[in-house]
Formats: C-alpha cells, sequence, structure tokens
C-alpha cells in the first residue's frame, strides 16, 4: 500500500500541473514534485535520480525566494557545479551507465529553465527534461515518475502553445 501511495503522490502532482498557469504556480508545483519523486527514488533505490531531484528541489527553492534570473555565468557556473556534484555521487555509488547519466541531463534541462529562463522558456526546458525523465522512468521500472513525468511534459506543452498563442496575438 505505502508502495503505491509513493507512486500516486508524484501523479497527483502532475495532473494538479494543468492548472499551473503562471510561473510561480509551475515553480511551487515543481517543488511539490522534487519531494514526491525524491521519495518515490529513493524507495526504489534509485541513487542518482533521487540526488538529482534532492539538488533540484534546492534550485526551485532558490528560484522561489529569490524571484529572480541568474546571469549567464553564473547559470553556467552553478550547473556545471551541480553536475559534478550529482556524477560524483553516481561514480561512488558504481552507477556510471547510460541509464544512470539520464537524470543529469533532465536536471540540466530544468535547472537550466529554471535559473536562465522567463516562463515561455522554462516550460520548454521542462517539456525537454520530463520526456528525458519519462524515458529514465520506463527504463527503470518506476511508473509512478513516468506517469508523472508525462502529464507534466503534456501540461507544459498546453500551457506554452498558450503562451506561444498570446504572443503572437498581441500588438507589439
Amino acid at each position: 500500500m505505502f508502495e503505491l501511495l509513493l507512486h500516486a503522490f508524484p501523479v497527483a502532482f502532475a495532473l494538479a500541473s494543468f492548472w499551473s498557469n503562471t510561473e510561480r504556480k509551475l515553480l511551487l508545483l515543481n517543488l511539490g514534485l522534487c519531494i514526491a519523486i525524491g521519495s518515490l527514488l529513493v524507495f526504489e533505490q534509485a541513487w542518482g535520480g533521487a540526488v538529482v531531484i534532492t539538488v533540484a528541489g534546492l534550485s526551485t527553492s532558490y528560484r522561489l525566494i529569490k524571484q529572480k534570473l541568474l546571469s549567464p555565468v553564473a547559470t553556467y557556473i552553478t550547473l556545471i557545479s551541480m553536475m559534478v556534484i550529482v556524477l560524483t555521487v553516481n561514480n561512488l555509488t558504481g552507477k556510471t551507465s547510460l541509464v544512470e547519466a539520464m537524470p543529469v541531463l533532465t536536471f540540466m534541462a530544468y535547472r537550466f529553465g529554471e535559473l536562465h529562463c522567463k516562463e515561455a522558456g522554462l516550460r520548454v526546458c521542462m517539456i525537454i527534461g520530463s520526456i528525458n525523465f519519462t524515458a529514465y522512468g520506463i527504463i527503470t521500472q518506476t511508473w509512478g515518475l513516468a506517469i508523472t513525468e508525462a502529464l507534466f511534459a503534456a501540461s507544459n506543452l498546453w500551457y506554452y502553445m498558450k503562451l506561444r498563442r498570446a504572443m503572437r496575438t498581441s500588438p507589439v
């Protein structure tokens, strides 16, 4: 029963993402997803993914608290530092396969969007990251993660398309 709840909790957040019509709601929802998916990955002993999600939660918290974007140089330094931490943990745990690197790719897309992009760019980065993490969830048979990320990609694609339509129709 506990395992079923761990798989269902992220899916509930993903369903809620269809109502994340603002950047702030998207970031708050992403923080909730980080907590839910991190718990699931720890239970599944997918340590690479768990480390990525933990660091991701810290990055999301930074963006929510500071409410500002980083400069390009600061973004790249932060991303490289975080990537080194994650890859070091993967190396220490002996998880150095391509599959174990997939969370790092997701991590890089999400963090770049959070730290450097406004809403439209953030949503594009999250779509790319979610598609990659969906594949990771399928490969590791973490079905709650796979369903969650697929729904999250779909909701972000929906809102990205709405943003694009609004940008095309608004007078400049």
